[in-house]
């Protein structure tokens, strides 16, 4: 990024903090919100909720509202190990290739009607057409049959070591379990109605999509005896209502929560995190034990990004360095730059194959384009306005590629609108894109097994839709291994064949902020972002 674009940069972020001050000391009236209850919790989200399909779409609003409403049969610990969630208990069978689940007594939707078989055996189905765990668990399921209300049975061709880890992943998307009716929805279109057995209810009828969402505690929830732990344990809801805002302006969210009429901010800016600490009401800091890592992702079915030459001239020019600077407001510290294709703390990381974005060079990279052939094609690329620090890099990646030498239409919207438009496979001028920026939890990438982009399957994978039949020849390895060393050494040849055809470019990783009130209890450190358990003092 040029100097011009860093000053301007600075000078915008040191008027929203000098006017930020001055609003907290003066006694300027502050914006109205919605008053509850004095058991709600009002979060600020730092992504607008554009769906209420957690197997539909990956964002990260939506994983966070499935984990709200929904449950699932296994939770995965803060450890990543599987424990009984709805199901009481499972037994394994014929030599490793029959699980029989039985699920907890008393178990209720929203709708008060009882969480049976039929209903999890219809939400495995539809989970596991669009999940990359999900679809292996479905290549070496045989049947899936109910033995009765409460229990029913997965018979396997083969033995698969990673089942109940696949079924109580934490990462998107998660084996979440809805009635039968809504669970026959196509996977590849949204659910009618959000109706699930978790300890909060959507509230439907307050919705307003970029403004606000409600959740009202489910009396009918019955909780695990087991303190929560990641997805496992007791999720029970600890006030009365949820109501997430949806608060765009920076300005209006701070003195929101210097007043106290909000209590949480989730998606708080990085170079406001000095400020708000000077709030003594307020902790201030990363709560999520995963970081959440930047990709650039490229449409790998029209042009020019359907020439792997031309993804290749791209990944030479990424310096991660800059990026890092803008996801972390120039406190780097706060993250990191990482060359793999897992998380960095994961026992699968390496720079294998990284050789191409340890160039960081822009001459190269439009020598590259021009022999790559090419033509000038106009690239579209969809740069999310929220949360603050994908927005930033959004910047950066428009002008890493107009500095390429690439003709950039650069489209702005929310996030919302960004995980409608990245359904849409055709050219861009009917709709179409070719490239954006995303965000993935580091929990979501730190195997093969949990990680969404990275496949070969065409238009059965991620967003881009990359092909590469070799790279997913591996993955399937890897799923059947047993041997640790076995499958490092896998999922670095995985690594070194997705840097041929780029599925997608790792960018960086950091630790979003976050600023919650001290009335506030339960708070805790997870990998996920959960909001049952926490409580509020007066």
């Amino acid at each position: 990024m040029n100097q011009a674009i860093e000053g301007d940069q600075r000078g915008r972020k040191m008027r929203r903090r000098d006017f930020l001050k001055g609003v907290a000391a003066s006694a300027l009236p502050l914006p109205a919100f919605a008053q509850g209850k004095t058991t709600t919790l009002r979060i600020i989200k730092g992504q607008n909720l554009g769906s209420v399909d957690p197997i539909w779409t990956t964002a990260a609003a939506t994983q966070d509202f499935g984990f709200m409403v929904f449950d699932t049969i296994i939770g995965a610990d803060a450890d990543f190990v599987p424990k009984p969630q709805m199901a009481e208990g499972w037994t394994v069978e014929d030599n490793d290739k029959t699980y029989i689940f039985k699920l907890r007594e008393g178990l209720k939707f929203h709708d008060g009607e009882p969480v049976k078989s039929v209903d999890c055996i219809a939400s495995i189905r539809r989970w596991w057409t669009r999940d990359v765990a999900g679809q292996m668990v479905a290549s070496i399921t045989d049947s899936m049959d109910v033995i009765d209300d409460r229990t029913f049975r997965m018979r396997l061709k083969s033995p698969f070591p990673l089942l109940l880890d696949a079924l109580g992943k934490l990462s998107p998307a998660s084996c979440i379990i809805m009635p039968e009716r809504i669970a026959k929805t196509d996977p590849f279109k949204q659910i009618p109605e959000a109706i699930g057995s978790g300890p909060f209810k959507f509230l439907t009828s307050e919705w307003v999509p970029g403004h606000k969402a409600s959740f009202a505690k489910f009396a009918d929830y019955i909780p695990r005896s087991e303190p929560f732990s990641g997805l496992a344990g007791n999720h029970a809801a600890a006030v009365d209502r949820v109501e997430w805002s949806f608060i765009g302006d920076a300005a209006t969210a701070a003195a929101a929560m210097q007043s106290g009429e909000q209590d949480y901010w989730d998606g708080l800016p990085v170079d406001l995190v000095p400020l708000m600490k000077e709030n003594h009401n307020l902790v201030v800091g990363p709560r999520s034990t995963s970081a959440t890592n930047y990709t650039f992702v490229m449409n790998h079915l029209q042009p020019p990004f359907n020439n792997p030459a031309i993804r290749q001239a791209v990944a030479m020019a990424v310096d991660q360095s800059e990026y890092l600077a803008a996801a972390t407001a120039g406190l780097p510290e706060n993250g990191g730059a990482c060359a793999s294709f897992y998380t960095c703390t994961s026992p699968y990381a390496s720079d294998a194959g990284s050789a191409v974005l340890k160039e960081k060079n822009i001459d190269k990279a439009k020598a590259a384009l021009k022999a790559a052939g090419y033509a000038g094609e106009k690239v579209v690329f969809i740069g999310a306005s929220e949360p603050p620090a994908l927005a930033a890099i959004a910047q950066v990646s428009d002008d890493l590629l107009r500095r390429i030498g690439f003709n950039v239409e650069f489209v702005t919207t929310d996030f919302a609108g960004m995980i409608q438009r990245r359904v849409n496979k055709g050219p861009v001028d009917k709709g179409g894109w070719s490239a954006f920026n995303s965000t993935y939890g580091g929990v979501d990438l730190r195997n093969p097994s949990v990680n969404s982009l990275l496949r070969g399957a065409a238009e059965q994978s991620w967003f881009g839709w990359p092909t590469n039949p070799r790279l997913e020849e591996l993955r399937n390895q890897w799923f059947l291994l047993t041997n640790a060393e076995e499958k490092v050494k896998v999922a670095h040849e995985i690594q070194v064949e997705a840097f041929k055809t780029l599925p997608y470019i790792p960018i960086c990783y950091s630790y979003p902020p976050i600023a919650y009130s001290k009335k506030l209890t339960g708070v805790t450190r997870q990998p996920i972002n959960s909001f049952w358990g926490i409580g509020k003092q007066f």
